[in-house]
């Protein structure tokens, strides 16, 4: 079954409040397997809010409404699932008792106004909300192409019907829970457009799918498999898992939800090494996130600032007279690092914003490289920070080159 999302309020349209119901439902369609490929936002408007939800039954199995169903003027999509769906706009005695009920159980009258939401698309079922006063209900399209449920826009008032009502009436309608799970791989210091050249035509797979997505210095790889078992799904998964990796060899650099800084602060920690860096470029960013991390001890040096700045003209005196900078920073992370350790500079800017990038590795193991043209802007220094962790997790594994050509 496919199921589509509709999300009703001006409110949202303008951004005064966040979406989080829209998070909510799709968290719930994910866990029991079922299919969700749209998700729309429309604002309190009875013709617009018809349109998408006729859009929406000519392409979705299901369709879930979230907000509009209060007793104010602007409530209107009631009115627009009567429409969309073909039937008549009928007022509910029984349906009204049930809300004067529901009034008096929280100590109030119902008032005048409160009797539009007795109002119910003719042959609706109504859908009982124990928690809020806005009933809900299931309309099925008079021309066969699927149906509405009808859901509060009240945050905790969606979480019960959605947990105790919506949800077990899906999976009845499915023949039971599917699985979909979902994997992530973490590559750092590689353009999204070039992992798209490394596996693109993994991209194409049906189940599992692969996707794409972006963060500054990162790019994360989604796999996402839907099966009738979590033990098929996760074979799904880990085929794909395993392909991936081929292709992007050293360029992954963890699962989920881990970070750079500590996939690196681990490796260096396990493997007793500690870290000297000099950092012209990010203002000692780079040490600051391991620390954060909770590796505060891997890193024994760290000259940024004004250090920095001393300790690169100290080195020209060391180097050959006119030495470029990739010269200039091999010869500065062989000099900070710690006996036994990882030695780590980023240099620059130099004339033309140019900058590089120096790892003194285990072994005496060398790496350096031009960085990325440099400018004074967050999304640059954190590409420098990848950068540089990702340099000192290469020397360290003592793999520097991976089975695609970056460049």
């Amino acid at each position: 079954m496919r199921a589509e999302i509709v999300m009703i309020g001006t409110e949202l349209l303008l951004g005064e409040i966040v979406d989080t119901n829209a998070n909510l439902l799709a968290v719930a369609l994910r866990n029991i397997g079922m299919d969700l490929y749209y998700k729309t936002t429309v604002g309190d408007n009875e013709e617009r809010i018809t349109q998408v939800l006729n859009l929406a039954l000519d392409r979705s199995d299901v369709v879930i409404t979230s907000g509009g169903i209060g007793p104010t003027v602007d409530d209107v999509t009631r009115q627009a699932i009567a429409r969309a769906t073909g039937r008549q706009l009928i007022f509910s005695e029984v349906l009204e008792r049930q809300i004067a009920a529901r009034f008096r159980n929280f100590g109030r009258e119902m008032a005048a106004n409160n009797k539009r939401q007795a109002y119910l698309p003719e042959g609706a079922r109504p859908l009982e909300n124990p928690v809020g006063t806005a009933p809900c209900f299931l309309s099925e399209d008079t021309g066969g192409r699927g149906f509405i449920i009808c859901l509060p826009g009240v945050p905790r008032e969606l979480a019960h019907m959605m947990e105790h009502t919506v949800v077990p009436l899906l999976v009845e309608w499915m023949g039971g829970v599917k699985v979909i799970r979902v994997g992530v791989l973490r590559t750092c210091a590689v353009g999204e457009s070039n992992i798209d050249r490394g596996i693109g035509d993994l991209m194409t797979s049906s189940n599992p799918t692969v996707g794409l997505a972006a963060h500054a210095g990162q790019t994360d790889v989604r796999i996402t498999a839907r099966a009738d078992s979590e033990d098929e799904a996760r074979t799904l998964v880990a085929g794909m898992e395993t392909e991936l990796r081929n292709r992007l060899g050293v360029a992954v650099y963890g699962v989920d939800k881990a970070t750079v800084s500590e996939v690196v602060g681990r490796l260096l920690s396990e493997r007793e090494l500690t870290l000297g860096v000099v950092d012209s470029l990010t203002g000692g960013q780079l040490s600051r996130e391991l620390n954060e991390a909770g590796f505060e001890r891997v890193v024994t040096s760290d000259l940024h600032g004004s250090r920095a700045e001393e300790a690169i003209a100290a080195a020209r005196s060391d180097v050959p007279q006119g030495a470029d900078a990739l010269t200039l920073a091999a010869h500065l992370a062989k000099r900070v690092v710690p006996e036994g350790g990882v030695g780590l500079a980023m240099i620059g800017p130099f004339e033309g914003r140019s900058t590089a990038i120096a790892v003194r590795g285990p072994g005496d193991l060398m790496t350096n490289e031009q960085g990325r043209r440099f400018e004074d802007s967050d999304l640059v220094r954190r590409w420098t920070v990848i950068l540089g962790l990702d340099r000192v997790r290469r020397a360290v594994l003592g793999v520097l080159e991976s089975p695609v050509d970056w460049n």
